[in-house]
């Protein structure tokens, strides 16, 4: 009875052991976590350029489909899908310039969507 009673105190300090060390890890863990989130958090100034805005996200005018396209200042579903349509025809853009070649998108509307476009 006393070897079972060591045993079970035993299991009982190992048990207590392991829950302190995890709890030990975890903590350090989710502050070294959010330490380096704040440490690489960009200036709310530069979250539209970075696309963290999700009312503005960065588009791929080489893949975008209509919604996102639609989501750029001025691109309604119309233009957006005679940016496909050109795509479609002529290949991907090379640079974000040569979105102005399709019909409708002047230097205007250009200079409105130019930090919000990418071609990859």
């Amino acid at each position: 009875m006393r070897k079972l009673q060591k045993r079970y105190y035993i299991l009982i300090f190992i048990a207590a052991l392991a829950v302190g060390v995890m709890i030990r890890d975890f903590d350090s863990s989710a502050f070294e976590i959010i330490q380096n989130a704040t440490a690489y958090a960009p200036e709310e100034e530069y979250a539209d350029i970075a696309g963290l805005n999700p009312e503005k996200p960065i588009v791929n005018i080489n893949t975008a489909e209509i919604y996102l396209l639609d989501t750029l200042e001025g691109v309604g579903e119309s233009l957006a899908k005679r940016i496909i349509e050109y795509r479609t025809k002529n290949g991907n853009f090379e640079v974000i310039q040569d979105i102005m070649k399709v019909e409708g998108i002047g230097e205007k509307r250009f200079e409105a969507i130019k930090d919000y476009i990418v071609v990859k």
